[in-house]
């Protein structure tokens, strides 16, 4: 995980995640920050999901509105921790939720405030 040491801890935005949707459960921090090797990223830190049997993306999202977003790409459920890149020149400060929604059906399976 990435060192996020050096930051204004007043300009990290992150929210902590303990939800069960759709039979399934995710817990864990996200925290969308500045990477020391460059760029903005959605770092996910001890994220765990648990009875989810598909696939899914991860989208920045304004008001957690998928139209409205970055798509971030596939989670990586190997690993709890990793960080997912958010495009370079990108303008964060519209985005406020990390949405995660299922790979094939489209379908919104949990909103995170960030």
């Amino acid at each position: 995980m990435a060192d996020m040491s050096g930051q204004d801890p007043s300009e990290i935005t992150m929210a902590t995640v303990d939800e069960e949707r759709k039979g399934a459960t995710f817990s864990g921090t996200v925290i969308l920050g500045i990477d020391p090797e460059g760029g903005e990223v959605v770092f996910f830190k001890d994220f765990l999901i648990e009875d989810y049997k598909g696939e899914l993306t991860a989208y920045l999202a304004t008001d957690g509105d998928i139209t409205k977003s970055i798509d971030l790409g596939e989670l990586d459920q190997k690993s709890p921790s990793f960080r997912l890149p958010i495009p370079l020149g990108t303008d964060t400060l519209p985005y406020n939720t990390v949405v995660l929604s299922d790979k094939k059906s489209k379908k919104k399976i949990l909103t995170i405030n960030l």
